[in-house]
């Protein structure tokens, strides 16, 4: 079973600001970014429970950059609430959940 992908709105912003510091580095390394993001959110949507679980949130840590998506099952919906880098506090996104 594929479950849906929701992406709220902040995970979005985190994932805009990434590539604009990724293609301010390097042209084309942002969209290299954006691949893997999609690429991780495939994997997500086709068996959302193989990844790490932190009281209800599951993290999936990417390996290329150094950032990490949190999101939650519910039902046949995976909810992405953000994506951010692993220096970030986690603290900083308590709020969006």
């Amino acid at each position: 079973m594929i479950f849906k992908l929701l992406i709220k709105d902040e995970a979005i912003q985190d994932m805009l600001e990434a590539f604009d510091w990724y293609e301010s580095k390097q042209a084309g390394l942002g969209t290299e970014f954006l691949n893997e993001v999609d690429e991780y959110q495939n994997r997500i949507s086709q068996n959302p429970q193989q990844y790490q679980i932190h009281k209800s949130q599951h993290i999936a840590v990417m390996h290329r950059f150094p950032f990490k998506i949190v999101y939650e099952i519910e039902g046949e919906t995976i909810v992405v609430y953000a994506v951010y880098h692993d220096k970030r506090n986690p603290e900083t996104i308590t709020g969006r959940l």
